[in-house]
Formats: structure tokens, C-alpha cells, sequence
């Protein structure tokens, strides 16, 4: 239904997933100010590069879980698919756990060509983690963070770290 719309960051085996370094800034500062809610967004991009997202209100306030309802959901695909850009993945926050995959992000978990990103805020700094579903379970995977010309970039103060 729409397909179009899907990207498929992991279709290269030999590529590295980026993520553009203004857009990993503006992520965590939400995630930050959503605490001690989790916070969750769509992620969009071209092929293995994430360039930007579209912040996802959750059908409840959970602290250990989200969800999207349909309308906001299909609003979030009808503003991918006018900016000609694909959803390549979806990105959301542990407040108190660490980023790794819970139960309940497993059995929810519906588009395995997509990248699910886990930050968590639960330790001294942000920690940041990619994962493809593979074989019925998250694998993790490396990531690189980009700075895009045209884009905002670092000044240095790197608040968010590459976690490989």
C-alpha cells in the first residue's frame, strides 16, 4: 500500500547508515524535553542516509511505551510522500531503560526493512543505537554520524555520541 513510500536503508550490504548530525541534534533535544514520557518519531531519508522526521505524538502518555494513532500516522505518510523523501526508519526513547529492544518493541515491531533506532536517556549521556530486524530478532548495527553540506552542522559540542 505504500511501498512507494518505504525506503530501504539496508538494501546494501557494504553501506553504513547515516544519520545527519543536525537532525541527531534536534532528535535528542525533543526526546530530552518529552521526559519523562517516551518520545518517538518517523525518520526520513534517501537509501542508507537519514536526513530527517516528523515527530510522532503517542496515543498515550507512556513512560515505557509508545503507539501512533492511524490518523497521525497516515498524515506522517502523506507529508513523506509530498516532500518526496521515503520513510526510511523510526527512532524513539528509553527515559529509564537502557537502548535495547524490549519485548514489546519486538512483537510491535511490523516493518523489518525499515531501521529502528533506540535512544536511551537513562545514563550520563544519550546513547544512541541502530538495529535491523533479521531472522525474527533485532540485530544491532553500526551507524556513522554526517554532516550534510547545506545542513546545520557541529559546533563541537557532540551532546550526542556514536554508539557502535
Amino acid at each position: 500500500m505504500y511501498d512507494d513510500l518505504m525506503g530501504h536503508p539496508f538494501a546494501s550490504r557494504n553501506a553504513v547508515l547515516s544519520l545527519a548530525r543536525h537532525t541527531a541534534k534536534r532528535l535528542l533535544a525533543e526526546a530530552q524535553e518529552a521526559l519523562p514520557y517516551e518520545y518517538s518519531a518517523l525518520l526520513t531519508g534517501r537509501g542508507s542516509m537519514v536526513t530527517g522526521y516528523l515527530t510522532m505524538r503517542s496515543a498515550g502518555h507512556g513512560r515505557h511505551a509508545f503507539s501512533w494513532d492511524a490518523p497521525s500516522f497516515f498524515q506522517a505518510l502523506a507529508t513523506v510522500r509530498k516532500t518526496g523523501v521515503q520513510w526510511v526508519g523510526v527512532l524513539h526513547s528509553h527515559p529509564t531503560t537502557p537502548p535495547v529492544p524490549s519485548e514489546a518493541d519486538q512483537s510491535g515491531w511490523h516493518y523489518p526493512q525499515l531501521a529502528y533506532w533506540i535512544l536511551g536517556l537513562a545514563g550520563r549521556r544519550p546513547d544512541l543505537r541502530l538495529y535491523q530486524w533479521s531472522d525474527g530478532r533485532f540485530v544491532e548495527r553500526p551507524y556513522a554520524l554526517a554532516d550534510i553540506t547545506g545542513s546545520v552542522v557541529s559546533t563541537g559540542d557532540d551532546t550526542l555520541p556514536r554508539s557502535v
